[in-house]
């Protein structure tokens, strides 16, 4: 069964492109978003109070996913960036079937942006959280992408404390240790498979670089910034690889075949969340270098 947005929920004055996570590290992905098209009109929703969505079900995770994309319809959204490592492994392919609304994970197109920087005899690594990695969704599309090895860690610790401010020092790098030491050293593209993991990439480099006496750089939608770099070593560096390209390049996708995107364009910017508006607007902050919006508290289906 196909679900509609509800009738008269678009209009030619404000089209718009809606952004879902459990939280606020979506917001990584929409000012990449954002940054290439200033102009767009935007929601994001947090879904803070059922966050994290790392320790549920799949069927729970897919039935907040439908609640989410329900109430952005109603928002006039026209297409869904499910900005969620979790959500995006266990529920967007149900999702497409269940929704005539286009939506976009970033499980697909960032495995295929990982598979043509790799080399075929050597290791991805697959960074992400509890859920995402027992999935197996991001290993299972990288093997069919041509990637034969897959070696995937769990870093449950790397979202609280991008929460709380810690992205580097001390505390950051020994998480990063902690999770990363037994890394095979074959590894030659890293994926940071959960949005909060773009903020700890300083800490990740530096670890890794540290381990491996390897250079390595971080390749986004503003292109490679090198991170750590090594004079000891003749390999090539790591690269640390986000979500952020593979959506650009769906959203770019999209507008090029929806006829008009003068349509999309307008600047309109809203921000929605489920749970402590302050505290949700306090954290947002520290994944947005733009200027956000104040969030407003809506309810989800079954809260």
């Amino acid at each position: 069964m196909n679900i509609s947005a509800p009738s008269g929920s678009s209009t030619l004055k404000n089209r718009r492109i809606a952004f879902f996570d459990s939280g606020q590290g979506g917001l990584t992905v929409w000012e990449s978003v954002v940054g290439r098209y200033p102009h767009l009109n935007t929601i994001y929703l947090g879904d803070n109070a059922r966050y994290p969505y790392g320790n549920k079900g799949a069927d729970t995770v897919t039935r907040y996913a439908s609640e989410a994309i329900l109430f952005l319809a109603a928002q006039k959204a026209e297409l869904i960036v499910v900005a969620c490592g979790t959500a995006s492994s266990v529920a967007v392919a149900r999702l497409k079937q269940v929704f005539r609304l286009p939506v976009v994970g970033i499980v697909e197109g960032f495995c295929a942006e990982a598979a043509t920087l790799s080399i075929k005899s050597r290791r991805v690594a697959v960074l992400g959280t509890r859920f995402t990695v027992a999935s197996g969704r991001f290993e299972a599309v990288l093997k069919e992408s041509g990637v034969e090895n897959v070696w995937q860690r769990a870093c449950p610790l790397f979202v609280p404390l991008v929460e709380e401010g810690v992205s580097g020092g001390e505390i950051a790098e020994a998480a990063c240790r902690m999770y990363l030491s037994d890394m095979p050293d074959d590894v030659d593209v890293v994926m940071l498979a959960c949005t909060h993991f773009p903020r700890f990439a300083g800490a990740i480099a530096n670890t890794l670089g540290l381990l491996k006496k390897r250079s390595v750089v971080l390749r986004s939608t503003e292109g490679e910034i090198t991170l750590f770099t090594s004079s000891s070593s003749s390999h090539s560096p790591i690269v640390l690889l986000d979500s952020s390209s593979s959506v650009l390049a769906s959203i770019e996708a999209f507008l090029g075949g929806c006829g008009n995107s003068d349509e999309f364009k307008g600047g309109e910017c809203s921000l929605f969340c489920t749970d402590a508006p302050a505290r949700f607007a306090q954290v947002a902050q520290l994944f947005a270098n733009k200027e956000l919006p104040l969030p407003k508290l809506i309810s989800l289906g079954s809260l």
